[in-house]
């Protein structure tokens, strides 16, 4: 991430904005695609890093984007992870304090800008499976669907987290005798640093911990099914069976069958995409890597705000960006 030389006005750019759960991206770029400038900072999610601080950071991005480029780019794209849909403009101001004005800004979910990584904006659908799940599409008259994405204690299945869980129960009930035994029972006092089994109450409950510590325990559910344990087997296979439910859900929504994939589980756990892969060929729905990563699906939103058409050259200049 960096700069290259930039000298005329910066209402000309488009800027795109990935707002993750920890941490935020940047980038910025011309009309025919040419990265200006990009940068990492703190998270904009207002759920998990609280309203004033997330505040904070939208001031910083705008701050450091009048510091490097002269002034903010005419357009600025953002996709929230705390957002399920299309923010109107009242919310838009009081998230962002009006620290982007006068720019045309857009907030969306950063599950928007995943799929437009894949589609471009052409109907598709895609499946996210990270710390949480869901799915989202567009259809042929350009109408925006969702399924999932409900959170930890309403839903999430098919997500780290939810298979995280599932392996951590596996290993309580292994350990009571309620099942058979597990290798994830011993994994589990590895990875927590616990003494005995007991003592997994206090690490989770007092204080409570954020869902990403507890999904932290996917791995681990991983790696004892790499290494032939049923009971995580039979975890990994049941995420993928969620999986399964909720891209047919997507596809059906939007009429299409080409769907893409995003998020830690579906790019990393080998044996989950697999066995969804198998569930989808059954119905002729292919499962596809995105071309481009959300930061830059922001910025194609920017283009499509504009009106800017995604020229070859456009494209070829994106997929500059690392």
């Amino acid at each position: 991430m960096g700069q290259i030389g930039y000298t005329g006005d910066p209402g000309n750019l488009l800027c795109g904005i990935d707002g993750g759960g920890t941490a935020t991206k940047v980038v910025v770029c011309t009309s025919e695609g040419e990265i200006v400038y990009a940068f990492q900072t703190g998270t904009i999610n207002h759920y998990g890093a609280g309203i004033n601080k997330a505040r904070e950071h939208f001031a910083a991005i705008a701050a450091k984007l009048i510091e490097k480029l002269g002034g903010l780019p005419g357009i600025i794209f953002t996709g929230n992870s705390a957002l399920r849909m299309l923010a109107d403009d009242e919310l838009v101001q009081d998230l962002s304090k009006g620290v982007f004005n006068p720019a045309k800004i857009v907030f969306h979910s950063d599950s928007y800008i995943a799929l437009l990584g894949f589609t471009m904006g052409s109907p598709g659908a895609m499946l996210i499976s990270g710390t949480g799940s869901m799915a989202c599409g567009i259809d042929a008259a350009g109408n925006y669907h969702i399924a999932g994405g409900w959170g930890q204690v309403l839903g999430d299945e098919g997500s780290g987290y939810h298979m995280a869980l599932q392996g951590i129960s596996a290993a309580l009930h292994a350990y009571d005798g309620m099942t058979e035994p597990t290798k994830l029972t011993k994994r589990l006092l590895k990875h927590f640093e616990l003494n005995e089994i007991p003592d997994i109450i206090d690490k989770i409950y007092y204080p409570p911990v954020e869902k990403s510590i507890i999904a932290a325990f996917a791995t681990e559910v991983e790696s004892a099914a790499n290494e032939g344990d049923k009971v995580a087997m039979e975890i990994l296979d049941a995420e993928a069976e969620w999986l399964y439910k909720l891209a047919l859900t997507i596809t059906r929504k939007c009429g299409n069958t080409k769907l893409g994939y995003y998020g830690s589980v579906l790019n990393q756990v080998e044996a989950v995409r697999t066995n969804l892969r198998k569930r989808l060929e059954k119905n002729a729905i292919t499962l596809e890597a995105p071309l481009f990563s959300p930061e830059i699906g922001a910025v194609i939103g920017a283009f499509r705000e504009a009106g800017i058409s995604l020229t070859k050259k456009v494209i070829d200049n994106l997929l500059k960006y690392k």
